[in-house]
């Protein structure tokens, strides 16, 4: 509670120090309003209502907005629209501040219309990057990298390196939140090297900070710590107390994120005490919260407690203060608006008097003048007609011209949305484009493949398979009676191998493109496989084909006959399994599989996933499928694989049946 207390007296001293500056300015705005209406005498209001607008920034933020929409209605002027630019892009500044980010885009989005209306491309790339600070608070990152990218475009032709340098930071900070830390990494260090060439230090311990918090992301705690470390020094050097503070707080979340809670305590300690220094009450508040969770895994419950205390106590003293801070601005406004209203009822009354002795002093003169103050009275009417028909035209000019911009702002909003219209037209049939070309590359790259297996099939069978039987028919030919018995060994054990390769060859040609698998379908082909399997091995097959009754589509066939060939090989090589059940399932959506041994298990063979699981996780990838492994009570692997197949029938027609 003490901490707290003395907290909140720096906080006041703090706004009572910058009271004199705050007088100071205001006395010379009265002195401006006093003066006649002139292009100087503007230039200087709008001058002093920067500063104050300003200063008041970081001590009363409703002040600063009140200020804000003075100088709004100052540059309203059409010999201030350049300094429009700037009043618009510090209004979107502030409900940035306050939270309202959508209120921030509207302004901004003013800002950069008057900015290409004028021409003033720098500026157009502030508003770009500060749309894209709005957009990301949004979460509508798309939206944000592409205002940063157009802001980056236009620094291209029109360059101003600190602005770059902004525009960067929040590009580099919207690659992080949407956790594509290898962009993110790219651009910080883009961010970084600009601002050594600049020789901007604060952007180089920004850079470096940004840098370290991308590595902590990629859990590199070796990296983060070094640019952590180099980004603090720097920021000490250039005395900015607040990213010093943010760095620290950094430093300690690393050092908790391996559980090293002493180190972690000591940074977080260390960014408390510099946040007091300058008195920011938001690192402060951050500090006692990360105090909180590092006093509890040490076991210091009292600590944690007290920490907690602090955090919950400081965050709703801040809170009622800064609202009583806004409901004082208010008052004193409320109370400024009713002087000067009773100032202006006096000046009312005071020229009511006074018109009231002219009056009278014009009366007693007729009495004295006749006919003289007559034509007088009369010549002083027929002056002030004038003028007044002067005055009607120039504000029937004012009014034309405003009428012409209110015009000319409807059209571009208009051309603006007509635009967009254009350009979501061109993206849309650009994705349908792309969506046919990829189903064409598709098509053919599985019309490829299969062409590729019969030539193998066919080479295997023709040419391989001849080469064995002229082999074995050279074999025969030797007589085993003149061979000693060692040699008739060898020569019926060459026989042997050569009939066993020569079966093999036709079993991989088979494999490779059976050709009933084209002819008759997925259903038939692999209840030949079966039977063949369960004639020549020991481990004994069975297969369950539920609600086949159509062809599916030929490239998933292919796939799902390759899949199931590969996972047979699998069970035969490493499973140790006397048993193995094979289930083919038609669903509403695709094609389930289910194949399931009683071996030793996938998790105990102690063998790493090789190329065969690699090919089938390549081949569902292309057909859009998914698979899972399953151990049931450390024995046995089952293995579900589901594929999604699109209504179409095995000749390319449409069918009755839906995706769900």
């Amino acid at each position: 509670m003490k901490k707290l207390i003395l907290f909140l007296c720096l906080l006041s001293q703090i706004c009572c120090s910058q009271t004199p500056r705050f007088d100071s300015l205001r006395h010379e705005l009265s002195i401006l309003h006093e003066k006649p209406d002139s292009y100087a005498r503007d230039t200087l209001l709008y001058k002093s209502i920067k500063a104050i607008m300003n200063d008041y920034v970081d001590v009363n933020l409703d002040s600063s907005v009140h200020y804000n929409t003075l100088m709004i209605k100052l540059c309203e002027a059409p010999t201030l629209q350049k300094e429009l630019i700037y009043a618009y892009q510090f209004a979107g500044f502030l409900h940035q501040i306050k939270g309202d980010h959508y209120k921030s885009i509207q302004f901004h989005y003013k800002a950069l219309l008057l900015a290409e209306k004028l021409k003033q491309y720098t500026r157009m790339a502030v508003s770009h990057g500060a749309l894209a600070h709005a957009y990301t608070s949004l979460k509508e990152y798309d939206k944000a990298t592409q205002l940063c990218q157009q802001g980056l475009n236009v620094l291209k032709k029109y360059p101003d390196a600190y602005i770059q340098l902004s525009i960067l930071n929040v590009l580099g900070s919207i690659y992080r939140e949407q956790g594509k830390l290898s962009a993110a990494l790219m651009t910080n260090q883009e961010l970084y090297a600009l601002a050594q060439r600049e020789h901007n230090e604060w952007y180089e311990a920004q850079g470096l900070h940004a840098i370290g918090w991308v590595y902590q992301e990629l859990q590199m705690k070796a990296k983060a710590l070094h640019y952590y470390n180099r980004a603090v020094a720097l920021a000490r050097k250039t005395g900015s107390i607040d990213l010093e503070g943010s760095i620290l707080l950094n430093l300690s979340s690393l050092y908790s994120q391996y559980k090293q809670w002493k180190t972690a305590l000591l940074y977080c300690e260390q960014a408390k005490q510099t946040a007091l220094r300058v008195h920011n009450s938001s690192v402060v508040v951050e500090a006692e919260e990360k105090f909180y969770k590092i006093f509890k895994q040490l076991g210091q419950a009292d600590n944690a407690l007290r920490a907690h205390e602090n955090f919950t106590l400081l965050k709703d003293s801040l809170s009622k203060e800064r609202t009583e801070q806004r409901i004082e601005s208010l008052q004193a406004q409320y109370d400024n608006v009713q002087k000067e209203n009773t100032l202006q009822k006096q000046q009312v009354q005071l020229l009511a008097q006074q018109n009231q002795n002219q009056q009278l002093a014009q009366t007693r003169n007729a009495l004295f003048s006749g006919m003289a103050a007559i034509l007088l009275i009369t010549a002083l009417l027929f002056g002030n007609n004038r003028r007044l028909q002067t005055k009607n035209r120039e504000i029937d000019r004012q009014r034309l011209l405003l009428e012409d911009a209110q015009e000319q702002l409807a059209h571009i909003n208009k051309t603006l949305e007509v635009k967009v219209a254009e350009r979501t037209q061109e993206l849309v049939n650009s994705n349908q484009e792309l969506v046919r070309k990829n189903e064409e590359i598709k098509a053919a790259l599985f019309k490829g493949q299969t062409i590729e297996r019969k030539r193998v099939a066919i080479e295997l069978h023709d040419n391989l398979s001849s080469l064995l039987s002229a082999v074995n028919m050279s074999v025969q030919s030797i007589n085993p009676k003149n061979l000693s018995e060692s040699e008739q060994s060898i020569y019926q054990t060459v026989k042997a191998l050569i009939q066993n390769a020569y079966s093999e060859v036709r079993n991989i040609s088979h494999n490779i493109l059976p050709a009933e698998l084209e002819k008759e379908g997925l259903s038939q082909t692999l209840r030949t496989l079966i039977d063949k399997l369960n004639k020549t091995s020991a481990l004994r097959f069975s297969l369950t084909i539920l609600a086949l009754t159509e062809r599916l589509p030929i490239e998933i066939e292919f796939n799902m006959y390759s899949i199931v060939l590969e996972l047979i090989n699998n069970a035969i090589k490493h499973a140790k399994a006397t048993q193995v059940d094979i289930t083919l399932c038609r669903t509403k959506s695709g094609v389930d599989l289910t194949v399931s041994d009683n071996g030793i298990g996938l998790a105990s063979s102690h063998i790493k996933p090789g190329v065969g699981l690699q090919n089938i996780q390549t081949r569902l990838e292309s057909l859009g499928g998914i698979f899972t492994t399953q151990y049931p009570d450390k024995q046995g692997t089952t293995i579900q694989i589901k594929i999604p197949v699109e209504a179409k029938g095995f000749d390319g027609t449409i069918n009755d049946h839906k995706k769900e």
